[in-house]
């Protein structure tokens, strides 16, 4: 008989000492903030061409992605199409403008369309809740707009 109380004991410690680690997950789990999340954007893409000292060198597109960092933060990026960070938009910008269509709020933020051949990570915005619209242009070495169509359209964040 003794041994089967000790294996219910050892089953029962096993039983309570799971739940205390499940409450203990669970209650950490709902202090933390809440993981990215990627935003549908509706859009036309960037599309433009390159120069090089010979002149016309090729063409790319380039889209906006959006993901809501925080309650009223989201990080933009701009994935261009293909290989175009490793072969033409190495040295490019990109500038968007953004306009929160509820509040009013607009901005402007600039950041590297590529880094080491790879999209940026972008740059984060204040943009708060609601229908974003933005305008994207991607510069070029020394001030030259290679943007032929601008992309233009919205997320909701």
């Amino acid at each position: 008989m003794t041994g089967r109380r000790t294996t219910i004991r050892t089953a029962t410690c096993v039983t309570a000492a799971v739940g205390m680690a499940m409450g203990a997950i669970a209650g950490s789990g709902a202090a933390s903030a809440a993981p990215p999340k990627a935003l549908r954007v509706d859009q036309v893409p960037n599309v433009g061409v390159t120069v090089d000292k010979n002149g016309l060198s090729g063409g790319f597109a380039a889209n906006l992605a959006a993901t809501a960092t925080s309650a009223d933060a989201t990080r933009l990026r701009i994935l261009p199409v293909g290989d175009a960070c490793a072969r033409t938009l190495g040295q490019t910008r990109v500038a968007i403008t953004w306009r929160n269509e509820r509040t009013n709020r607009t901005d402007d933020v600039v950041f590297p369309t590529c880094t080491a051949g790879r999209p940026s990570s972008g740059a984060e915005i204040r943009a708060g809740h609601g229908r974003i619209s933005f305008t994207t242009t991607i510069i070029g070495r020394a001030d030259r707009a290679f943007t032929v169509t601008p992309g233009v359209g919205w997320f909701i964040h």
